[in-house]
């Protein structure tokens, strides 16, 4: 009996040595998925997508026309005027006598392409913070509270300023931030 497993463990050794001896890779079975030409698909629609976001906020980052510019400088002079105003709010103000809302008005709040959703003013923002990493607040535009908010009638917006510690960028401003990273 001892032979025998001492002559199976001889042959399991040499066909062993044999499959070990061998240095040529097997050719492995591919199999292709169905679901690879859909997968395909996907990614180059993502791919295009981010092409896309990176050439909208592109135009931000470096404007070749002039309205954008202009936005983009009506936009510091809002954030200018607005830390003016709250620099005279903590000087002179008091729990009495107190500025109640920091809302400006700008040329930016009659442009649909920054009060519409979906909008271009989250490239906007997202330049502002790139080019004042160290801005305190983040701008917004919002419908106004009084004129003609909820009665049907078209709603003038006004430009306002949030603490960068509460802001939450939207789904869409994450990915816009991915893409440019």
């Amino acid at each position: 009996m001892a032979e025998t497993v001492s002559k199976a463990l001889a042959d399991f050794t040499k066909k062993f040595q044999r499959f070990s001896k061998s240095s040529e890779p097997q050719d492995a079975v591919k199999v292709e998925s169905p679901l690879k030409p859909l997968q395909d698909q996907i990614n180059e629609r993502e791919d295009e997508r981010a092409s896309m976001l990176r050439r909208q906020m592109q135009e931000y980052i470096a404007p070749l026309t002039s309205d954008i510019e202009e936005d983009e400088e009506n936009l510091t002079q809002a954030y200018k005027l607005f830390c003016l105003l709250l620099d005279a709010h903590n000087a002179e103000g008091d729990s009495k006598t107190h500025l109640k809302d920091f809302s400006l008005t700008s040329p930016l709040c009659k442009k649909v392409e920054y009060t519409s959703v979906p909008g271009h003013f989250p490239y906007l923002r997202l330049w502002f913070l790139i080019m004042n990493p160290d801005a305190m607040y983040v701008p917004e535009i919002s419908a106004g509270v009084g004129n003609g908010a909820g009665t049907g009638a078209s709603p003038d917006f006004v430009l306002t300023f949030i603490e960068k510690d509460l802001w939450q960028p939207s789904l869409f401003e994450k990915e816009v931030m991915q893409v440019i990273e």
